[in-house]
């Protein structure tokens, strides 16, 4: 499940205690992400998604720019829809790229992940 944005920055404070208490964190994550980086208080197992950093940022950028737009109720209504749906659709590439790499899931079953 895609954990990208808020819900990275709760979760992240408690894998730094995790690690803190000598447990091995081990985290699964998209290459492309907009928080979700590299640290040395885990280990980190990424995997490859048909999207560049550059496509996922100026999705992320378009999405808030819409708050900011002029036009009538309606038509920001309907981009905000639209945005929406290309967040889902990043999201449900992020999952089923997972899915589909069989050596990181054979890696995650191999460790008891």
């Amino acid at each position: 499940v895609s954990v990208d944005g808020s819900p990275w920055f709760s979760m992240r404070e408690g894998l730094d205690r995790l690690q803190q208490k000598g447990h091995e964190v081990v985290v699964v994550a998209p290459e492309v992400s907009l928080h979700v980086k590299p640290s040395e208080n885990f280990v980190m197992k990424m995997y490859p998604v048909p999207y560049s950093q550059e496509e996922m940022d100026n999705a992320f950028k378009a999405y808030f720019n819409i708050t900011f737009e002029e036009g009538s109720f309606f038509e920001r209504f309907f981009k905000v829809v639209e945005a929406t749906k290309r967040f889902t659709d990043f999201c449900f590439s992020i999952c089923t790229h997972l899915l589909q790499n069989k050596e990181l899931i054979r890696y995650l079953e191999e460790s008891k992940f």
